[in-house]
């Protein structure tokens, strides 16, 4: 059986009281991104799991990653299976890519090409530099497209 669950993502509208409630909870530790968009769980086995910052989701929902040796070939099969491309590639912070579709019901999905897929199969070295949403939602739709990256600040001299 295919598709095992690799990673899972939530939604956070305060890092802080996330990251205590989950450490007071389960005693997990979590760091944020340089960007603080996203903050992971760390020293937490498979699968891994993190959360995005509320107005950058993807999902009203948790998304559930899934590995993929074929991305492009995977998103196919979900639209002829009846489910609608939400993102069609973009960068993966920890190598590889990812692409979002939505299953017939509305629930978001991901589908991550590792670096190096699963078999052993060689991927490309750099993902696409950016997200490509395919189709705007319909009225009613939860998902929303990819956020665009928050630019760096400037260094006073």
């Amino acid at each position: 059986m295919g598709g095992p669950i690799v990673h899972i993502e939530f939604k956070s509208a305060d890092f802080e009281r996330t990251a205590s409630f989950y450490e007071k909870l389960f005693g997990w530790k979590t760091a944020k991104n340089a960007s603080s968009t996203y903050m992971k769980v760390e020293g937490v086995d498979a699968p891994s799991a993190g959360w995005v910052r509320a107005d950058a989701v993807q999902s009203a929902g948790p998304v559930a990653y899934l590995t993929v040796d074929d991305l492009a070939a995977k998103l196919e099969e979900a639209e002829r299976a009846g489910g609608r491309v939400l993102v069609r590639s973009m960068p993966f912070a920890g190598g590889g890519e990812i692409g979002l579709i939505a299953d017939p019901d509305g629930n978001v999905l991901g589908f991550w090409r590792p670096k190096a897929a699963p078999g052993g199969a060689a991927a490309p070295e750099e993902a696409k530099a950016s997200a490509k949403p395919v189709a705007a939602a319909a009225e009613g739709d939860v998902a929303k497209p990819a956020a665009k990256p928050t630019p760096k600040p400037k260094k006073k001299k």
